[in-house]
């Protein structure tokens, strides 16, 4: 958004003006605020457009049929006044970036975002044409997207501007021509199957990034609406069908939009908008909440704090691997993604950016599901929890028996010392590993934005080269996490929500592991301290219940009570492991704080499970009750 120029008006009848969202051709768009501080967006037509009394009579028709749209995919009109030097009408302020921007910033969408997309579009059509009206210029710079789904704007203003012959030249076609019907290309009469024609053609832009009647001249354009087979080969099959159908050349060959309706819910995806385009429909309403108070355009940003502060100086070194990468890359062919030859095409292969809270609610054994790794073959056996890793197995096509496991961690330090680059990328990622080709394989990746997180792939065969379906399960848990994130559904209340540094206390910790006490997250749920003789790592984590878990009663197990609630230690040679079951969650699992304590070589062991008492004992007042 931008300011309102100096000494301009800044009220439209009872609305306050506080800056400018955009301008087009017939006018532009400002973000207002209402006496009772409700903000709209109000669209103000160039006064050049309106000096005839013909065109204020239409553009008033317009309007109040506009009103009768208030559905929820639609962006309702609240006031308006066509008597005005320059006509306004002010609607329903929707806080989010249009489809085409978000497509341009952030790359197609998933299935889960076409199912919403294609859900609420279908909701959008059967609202407005039940009033009697035909949109006639729909696209994806008018359709804007929100939490709760879709909203279509400006319908009705197109029609207004069609009418009246001093706005266009004599033969001109109005609307947008790579989503207009054929028939509106040839100026034939419209009927509500011209907008199931658009909102196809919409569609099919989402899931590829282009519109399937693109050429390099209007002329072209049209010429493809109206004879030309679309490319609808970047539809997902569930999906691929009705758009077809919805973009067929015969306005009685296309579905109803509650045919359209029907065969999105039978989409087999959570329907979600992708991760940053989540953020940035955040980000959206921040900003006009900015210049409602008074805020204004933001001041640069400073730098982030926390994960990103502490990994300033390793992440240096990503940096020139994924230059070394691209460096390969122009010499030798490099395929970004999985070892497909062909070229890059960076929004089909989007960048991993998670938050804080995606990361720490991450429900990474998800990630080794059908739905994500399904292509590698057929699931054989039951994912298992341990620690800070999942592992499962798969079959793959040529038979053999492949078990994959995923760690997932915070910062590259580890990862860095431990792996090199193997010329290759996943999302704009360098893949790291040991070895080029083994029986039992590792793949890593560092996240460039966002929260540094380190993904961890080890695949192992019975027989054979395991690495290629290593970077293929990798490259496919990315993509997942890239667009739609598996996060769990947990209370406000949740230790899962918990920073598992916040709730140590540094002076416990000096006491308990020696100097330097250092700390620093090593998972998005745990948090390891290090000193010269002592170290520990404290993780809030859902896992099995530890009174459900096997083993309790062989020698070295016991239990204690702090505060009343049982604590579970399993004291071995070198490290001892505090347990406390903080609520029960589902069929074996709780949500658990766990306390791995351990001592650094050449020291004694002497006293270790008393120390890590100690360090529990100050984190369980912290943490919430059953």
């Amino acid at each position: 958004m931008k300011p309102l120029a100096p000494g301009e008006p800044d009220r439209l009848g009872r609305y306050q003006a506080i800056a400018v969202i955009g301008k087009g051709g017939m006018g532009r768009v400002l973000l207002g605020r209402a006496p009772e501080g409700r903000l709209v967006a109000i669209k103000q037509i160039h006064a050049h457009l309106t000096g005839s009394d013909e065109f204020r009579d239409r553009f008033r028709r317009e309007v109040l049929a506009s009103q009768q749209v208030t559905g929820a995919y639609t962006a309702g009109v609240v006031d308006f006044d066509t008597e005005a030097e320059s006509p306004w009408l002010a609607s329903e302020y929707i806080a989010g970036p249009s489809l085409q921007d978000a497509i341009e910033q952030f790359g197609r969408l998933s299935i889960g975002g076409l199912k919403l997309l294609t859900s609420g579009l279908a909701m959008a059509l059967i609202e407005i044409h039940r009033t009697g009206m035909v949109h006639r210029d729909l696209k994806p710079s008018n359709v804007l997207l929100t939490d709760a789904g879709p909203r279509v704007i400006d319908f009705g203003i197109a029609r207004a501007m069609a009418d009246d012959a001093r706005l266009t030249a004599t033969g001109t076609v109005i609307g947008s021509p790579a989503y207009m019907s054929p028939e509106q290309a040839e100026c034939r009469p419209l009927t509500p199957a011209a907008d199931v024609f658009s909102v196809g053609a919409i569609i099919a832009m989402a899931a590829s990034g282009i519109s399937p009647f693109h050429g390099v001249s209007t002329p072209q354009v049209l010429y493809n609406v109206l004879y030309a087979a679309p490319d609808l080969s970047a539809v997902p099959a569930p999906l691929r069908a009705v758009v077809g159908a919805c973009l067929a050349k015969d306005p009685a060959q296309r579905p109803t939009p509650e045919e359209l309706l029907e065969v999105a819910g039978g989409i087999d995806a959570e329907p979600m908008w992708p991760v940053r385009v989540r953020r940035r429909i955040a980000e959206v309403a921040e900003e006009a909440n900015r210049w409602a108070t008074g805020g204004g355009a933001p001041a640069a940003p400073d730098s982030a704090p926390g994960w990103r502060e502490r990994v300033r100086e390793p992440r240096i070194r990503v940096v020139l691997a994924a230059a070394l990468v691209a460096v390969l890359a122009l010499g030798a062919g490099l395929v970004w993604g999985s070892g497909v030859d062909g070229h890059a095409v960076p929004m089909a292969d989007p960048a991993l950016d998670l938050t804080a809270e995606e990361a720490s609610l991450l429900d990474s054994c998800a990630l080794l599901m059908p739905d994500v790794l399904g292509e590698l073959g057929e699931p054989t056996g039951e994912i298992v929890r341990s620690g800070t890793d999942c592992r499962t197995s798969y079959t793959g096509p040529d038979g053999r028996g492949i078990g994959y496991d995923l760690w997932v961690g915070i910062g590259p330090q580890e990862t860095l010392a431990t792996y090199d680059p193997m010329g290759t990328a996943i999302g704009w990622m360098p893949v790291l590993g040991r070895q080029e080709s083994a029986r039992m394989c590792d793949r890593a990746v560092i996240a460039q934005n966002g929260i540094p997180l380190s993904l961890w792939m080890r695949t192992d065969a019975k027989e054979g080269d395991a690495c290629p379906q290593a970077e293929r399960a990798l490259a496919a848990v990315v993509g997942r996490l890239a667009v739609n994130p598996p996060l769990l559904d947990v209370p406000a209340d949740s230790v899962l929500r918990i920073d598992p540094c916040s709730v140590l206390d540094p002076a416990t910790d000096l006491a308990a592991v020696g100097d330097p006490a250092k700390r620093m997250p090593a998972t998005p749920r745990s948090c390891t301290v290090s000193g010269r003789e002592w170290g520990m790592d404290l993780r809030l984590v859902e896992k099995v219940r530890p009174d459900a878990e096997s083993g309790r009663r062989a020698p070295g197990h016991s239990t204690r009570e702090i505060d009343g609630r049982t604590v579970y230690l399993e004291e071995l040679p070198y490290r001892c492991y505090v347990t406390v079951m903080i609520r029960p969650t589902r069929q074996n699992l709780a949500e658990v704080a766990h306390l791995d304590f351990y001592h650094q070589p050449r020291f004694s062991s002497a006293g270790m499970c008393d120390r890590a008492l100690l360090v529990m004992s100050s984190v369980l007042p912290k943490l919430p009750t059953t």
